[in-house]
């Protein structure tokens, strides 16, 4: 399910659909498609609505040996539910796995698939566990592991579980069948409290590694545990991945965990890492300080400015002895001019030019 417009990780998605943001420099729908790869499963088809031409250009462009991909592209918003259905040409008939398009898993998903068999259950829904209930849509369970009720982001002292809609469903094909054609359709709110009602629909507790990116602060977090390791690991991982194209200067400090792509310059005295990933062709000028942040594709960030914990969009520029902290985001081919300082997550949006010593917080 990767329709939505992402509208929680804007600016970057205006012109980046979310599962396409990177991740130690890899679309994070790569990372998606493992998931289901590891599971046995043969194929996916991918629910689109907004950008899709960026997803259907990278994945026919990769060689997944043998696994396979379709596309179902809605022409106007049709819902969780909707785009399930639209999706459903493309499918054998039999149980089918749905995963939310933010969600980044380090759980095994073939024992929720054999769980789900094992029961009498129309569908099972993943669960996980949060520390801050109050966040989230929560889903009560009894001692049978049926779903009990659904509790939309309750008050503290509501609070009566902590798990919550991990995003990750198994149906079988009568659920298909009672989502309606054509229109929005909301699974949440309009099919899982039908089949709760019906006792048909169960749970699956995870407690694997589990985390939605749809936040700057959430995305953040997601790579920084890719690039520690923590989630999404090959056998070939390293700590320390410079790509072989790219330039280092005299005195250039680069601290795992890191990730620097092709083509990418480190000028004299730069220094980069703290869980950073710079995407390919990215400049880094003298002096210049990179922790803790994402810097997409072209980003230039000029002689003694600072990027920490932050996001920065394709193409933009930061300009000299400029200060970009605190989880401030900005969009593609933004320029904050020199002596800039932007902090306490300021959003920048595609394009805005920022004069020099015109903003500091």
């Amino acid at each position: 399910m990767v329709g939505g417009q992402g509208s929680r990780l804007r600016p970057i998605t205006y012109d980046v659909p979310k599962a396409m943001v990177p991740l130690r420099n890899q679309p994070f729908m790569g990372y998606t498609i493992d998931f289901l790869r590891a599971a046995g499963l043969e194929g996916a088809v991918l629910s689109l609505g907004y950008l899709p031409d960026p997803i259907q250009e990278h994945f026919d462009q990769k060689d997944l040996d043998g696994f396979s991909i379709d596309y179902a592209v809605e022409d106007v918003a049709l819902g969780t539910a909707g785009g399930i259905k639209n999706a459903e040409r493309y499918l054998d008939g039999g149980p089918v796995v749905v995963v939310n398009g933010d969600i980044l898993s380090g759980m095994d998903l073939r024992v929720a698939i054999e769980k789900h068999r094992e029961s009498d259950a129309l569908a099972t829904i993943v669960l996980t566990s949060v520390e801050d209930p109050t966040d989230y849509g929560l889903v009560e369970v009894d001692y049978e592991m049926l779903v009990h009720r659904f509790l939309e982001k309750p008050a503290a002292d509501e609070v009566t579980t902590n798990l919550v809609n991990a995003g990750i469903y198994v149906l079988e094909p009568e659920v298909l069948a009672m989502i309606p054609s054509g229109r929005e359709v909301s699974i949440e709110r309009e099919i899982f409290p039908y089949l709760q009602a019906e006792r048909r629909l169960r749970a699956y507790v995870s407690s694997s590694y589990w985390r939605d990116i749809g936040t700057p602060r959430s995305y953040l977090a997601a790579s920084h545990d890719v690039l520690s390791g923590a989630v999404g690991a090959r056998e070939d991982f390293d700590y320390l991945h410079v790509d072989t194209s790219a330039v280092l200067g005299k005195g250039v400090k680069v601290l795992p965990p890191v990730s620097v792509a092709a083509d990418c310059v480190l000028k004299h005295r730069a220094t980069v890492g703290g869980r950073s990933s710079l995407g390919r062709g990215c400049i880094i000028g003298e002096g210049a300080v990179v922790e803790g942040s994402i810097l997409f594709d072209g980003v230039e960030v000029e002689a003694d400015a600072v990027v920490r914990g932050s996001i920065i969009g394709p193409d933009a520029r930061v300009g000299q002895e400029a200060i970009v902290r605190g989880l401030s985001v900005l969009g593609a081919r933004c320029v904050v001019g020199e002596g800039n300082v932007l902090d306490q997550g300021i959003r920048i949006n595609p394009g805005v030019v920022l004069p020099p010593g015109s903003m500091s917080f």
